[in-house]
Order: structure tokens, then C-alpha cells, then sequence
């Protein structure tokens, strides 16, 4: 117990005096862009890199970094900005159909032959250019690049209602894998197979947390997610519980000290305690009855989950040790 909250407090000390100015750095970024290419971002699309990029610096690349003794370098750290910078345009394009498909395809194919006076777009190919001079396996990049780009494609049948579980459950694991692995191009970290699962496995653990927290907007939006079309409570945490084992077990593969591999689990156990947390408030929500009620007419407030509360962060914590001691 003494370890886990040793590590985890130090996280708590480091998120603290960092956040904010990484969120400055990113907002100034972002402003950079406007200025070049005489436009303006959504103010929530600004609000949101800021603070996820953030999030990401803090518990998952520099997690990974101290693998190999050191935290994210400067560069490292600016290229995770313009990757949340790259993400929030390049989802807002996709779903408000901004360009057409074509059009997007040969932008991820060859940005350079790209011609377009819309703002979103000429941001895009500019961010999405200095991120390719940025990394150092090019081939691989545009490999998992592909892939992104694909199941985000996908990602479209999520307003089908009558989309398939199996169908459902893999553009989500493939939405999130392969995104948390882009961001993983941008940093020095030893090439290796176990290290791409591990990242694989946590993006995917991400995304249904994601779509946990998301359950209101998600059907306000029409978007079918795991969580919003399993009647069964109990379906959705076989598949939590399952998705979180694979993601553990790859972290015990990984090739570095078991020492390191242990404080590294320590610093990423609360990512999958935010879906225990949204799990229990779906139980909350279904309380004595077999199934869960129609989510559509259970009232926002009781879909939304405040982290900010002391409460929820105390439950975090709990959750984030459980994780960590029974997997």
C-alpha cells in the first residue's frame, strides 16, 4: 500500500504543477496556427487540446518514459500538442463532413498535393506535415496513420442502430488503439513488439472508458456505443473486466525490469479506474431490476459523473489500488 500511494501521490504533486502550463504552451500553439493560416479555432476545440494533452503528458508518456530513466523531452512534449491539435481537427472534419471523402484520403495520402482555402483543413495538413518530420520511422507512422484514418471511417456506423456487437466492439478497440499508438510514434522509446500490444491494449481500455463517460452525449448524438446499447449490465463488465486483463497482461510482457514495469502499472492504474467508477454509477442506475432502464430517459445528471467531487476522486484512488493489486 505505502508504494502505490507513494507513486501515485507523486503523480497527483507533478499533474498539479504542470498542467497548466502545458495547457498555456498548447493554447499558444494553437493561436500560432490561427494567426498563420487567418482563421479560428472553435474555442471548445482549444479548451479540449489543452487540457487532454495535458492528461496524456502526464500519465501516460512520461509513465512510459521513466521505463528508460527520463521524462518526455521538450520535443517530445510539443509533438504531443499537435497531435491533440491534429485529433480535435481532424474529428471535427470527419463529423461535420467538412470535405468530402476523396478529398480526405489524399490528404492523409500526400498532404502536399492538398488545395484548400478552408481554414480546418489548411491547419490540418500544415500540423499533420510537422508531425511527419517529427517522428523517426516514417513507414510506421503512415502504417498506423492508415489505420486511424480507417476506423474512424468505420466509426460512421456507429449511427446505425442496427450495427453488430462484435461489429461495434471493434471499431471502438481499433478507434482507440490505434490512435494511443500514433501518439506513441512521438516518443523515443526502444522499438518493440510488447510495447506497441501494451500501448494497443490501453488505447482500446480508453475508448470504452471514454464511451462510459460519454453515455449522455453519445445518445444525444445518436452514436451507438457499447455502453448505451448493452441492456446487461453484467455484458458490459465481462468486457470491461476482459479488456483490462489484455491490457494488464501486456504490461507484464513488456521487456524492462519488474521493478519498473510495477511503478509503471502503479501510474496507469487509475485510467481503467474511471470505467469501474462509471460502471458502478450504471449499477446505481439499474438498482434492483434485471436490465438497465432506457438510458435515453434517465436524466442528464444522473448520466454525469463529476470528478471534481472529492467523493469521486477518493473512489478513483480506491479503485486505481484495486486495479493495480488484483490484476
Amino acid at each position: 500500500m505505502f508504494k502505490f500511494s507513494y507513486h501515485i501521490l507523486l503523480l497527483i504533486l507533478k499533474a498539479a504543477f504542470t498542467l497548466k502550463k502545458s495547457a498555456q504552451e498548447t493554447v499558444t500553439i494553437m493561436k500560432d496556427l490561427e494567426q498563420k493560416h487567418q482563421g479560428k479555432f472553435d474555442p471548445s476545440a482549444i479548451k479540449k487540446a489543452a487540457r487532454f494533452q495535458g492528461v496524456q503528458q502526464v500519465f501516460i508518456n512520461d509513465a512510459f518514459t521513466q521505463l528508460v530513466d527520463r521524462n518526455s523531452s521538450s520535443f517530445e512534449s510539443t509533438s504531443n500538442k499537435l497531435y491533440f491539435t491534429l485529433t480535435g481537427l481532424y474529428d471535427d472534419i470527419i463529423d461535420q463532413q467538412l470535405i468530402d471523402e476523396k478529398t480526405l484520403n489524399q490528404l492523409f495520402e500526400d498532404p502536399t498535393l492538398t488545395q484548400t482555402n478552408l481554414f480546418e483543413t489548411k491547419v490540418l495538413v500544415d500540423v499533420h506535415l510537422n508531425l511527419l518530420n517529427r517522428v523517426k520511422n516514417i513507414s510506421d507512422y503512415k502504417s498506423i496513420l492508415t489505420k486511424v484514418h480507417q476506423a474512424q471511417k468505420d466509426s460512421l456506423q456507429q449511427i446505425n442502430t442496427q450495427i453488430d456487437k462484435d461489429a461495434l466492439l471493434d471499431i471502438t478497440l481499433r478507434k482507440g488503439g490505434y490512435s494511443l499508438l500514433m501518439c506513441k510514434q512521438y516518443i523515443d522509446l526502444p522499438n518493440s513488439k510488447a510495447l506497441d500490444q501494451c500501448w494497443y491494449h490501453l488505447g482500446g481500455v480508453i475508448q470504452i472508458t471514454n464511451d462510459l463517460f460519454d453515455i449522455y452525449k453519445d445518445l444525444q448524438e445518436g452514436i451507438q456505443t457499447i455502453p448505451n446499447t448493452t441492456k446487461n449490465l453484467n455484458d458490459i463488465e465481462i468486457v470491461y473486466n476482459q479488456l483490462v486483463h489484455n491490457f494488464i497482461q501486456s504490461l507484464h510482457q513488456l521487456p524492462f525490469e519488474k521493478s519498473k514495469i510495477d511503478i509503471l502499472k502503479i501510474k496507469l492504474s487509475p485510467i481503467p479506474a474511471f470505467g469501474y467508477i462509471a460502471i458502478q454509477n450504471l449499477s446505481k442506475i439499474q438498482g434492483q431490476q434485471n436490465t438497465l432502464p432506457d438510458l435515453n430517459k434517465i436524466p442528464r445528471k444522473d448520466l454525469i459523473i463529476d470528478m471534481e467531487k472529492t467523493v469521486n476522486r477518493i473512489k478513483l484512488i480506491q479503485e486505481a489500488y484495486k486495479v493495480y493489486k488484483t490484476n
